[in-house]
């Protein structure tokens, strides 16, 4: 660990320092860890940008940060907070009557491409809510910041470096969230997807070549599509729709057997039925009198 500390600026929630924490994971270099409050010292800034990292953890009130048009606005209430890439201009504003952060700006070094990928490489700010351990590193930070000596200044170096690492691991799990929710937005749409074009088709003697056309597929992709989200193969639920639709059809009285059978695709109301009773057991007739047995 390396260590070179300035003097302190007088203020005693405010600790400038230029501190290098070592680990095996990277190497974090501090350049100031500060305690600001609005009963003290406005909390509002004009736009501004660092050549470091800066971290701000709102633990009372409200922040928002306004990054122009480059970036939506970003909201921090207490419990949350805000990286923000070195280089990006940001404006910020107090919104609560009684507002106190944690900021600090920094830099990393590592070879840990999940590191490099939290903090070197995204170009974006990043939001994000406390965890437990979060928290208590950023309270004991707090109260580290309020002292002014030597000692305390290296103890504030290596608490901010595990802090960081705690973020790595919360971007870690936000990352896998994301994908996780994004994985069921996706599913969700490709089930509404095949299941809209077999049903808006399955009289039209359809098959798995035109579903996957209908998605955008191969046959071979399809098929395992199909296989994961319904549990089945293309044609297996190609005939459970279409035996669906059939049965809604056999439910309503404005159509004989033979209309629906005509229908559904087949040549003879003879053929429709021996497919029927193939799948469900009961003849189309039987269905029809016991669903008009059991009607509410």
């Amino acid at each position: 660990m390396t260590t070179r500390a300035q003097p302190p600026a007088g203020n005693p929630g405010m600790l400038h320092m230029n501190l290098s924490y070592s680990g095996d994971a990277m190497r974090s270099s501090v350049s100031w860890c500060r305690t600001r409050a609005s009963d003290e010292d406005s909390l509002n800034n004009r736009q501004h940008k660092h050549t470091v990292h800066e971290l701000h953890y709102v633990c009372e009130g409200a922040l928002r940060f306004d990054f122009s048009s480059a970036f939506p606005d970003v909201t921090c209430q207490a419990g949350e907070y805000i990286f923000i890439p070195a280089g990006i201009a940001h404006t910020i504003e107090d919104l609560a009557g009684f507002t106190k952060k944690l900021v600090i700006g920094f830099e990393i070094h590592s070879r840990s491409a999940a590191i490099n990928e939290t903090f070197n490489e995204v170009r974006a700010p990043m939001a994000l809510r406390e965890t437990p351990t979060f928290h208590a590193l950023a309270d004991a930070l707090m109260l580290k910041s309020q002292a002014t000596n030597v000692i305390s200044s290296v103890s504030i170096a290596c608490i901010v470096h595990t802090l960081l690492l705690e973020l790595v691991d919360s971007v870690g799990e936000n990352k896998k969230t994301q994908i996780k929710r994004l994985k069921q937005s996706e599913d969700s749409y490709r089930v509404n997807q095949i299941v809209t074009f077999i049903t808006e088709n399955v009289f039209n003697n359809i098959t798995i070549g035109d579903v996957a056309d209908a998605l955008g597929l191969g046959v071979r992709q399809t098929s395992r599509v199909v296989q994961r989200l319904f549990g089945c193969s293309v044609n297996q639920l190609i005939v459970q729709t279409r035996l669906k639709e059939i049965c809604a059809l056999l439910t309503d009285s404005k159509y004989s057997i033979a209309d629906i059978a005509e229908i559904a695709g087949f040549a003879t109301p003879y053929s429709f039925s021996r497919h029927f009773s193939h799948y469900t057991g009961v003849t189309p007739s039987a269905y029809r009198k016991n669903y008009e047995i059991h009607r509410p």
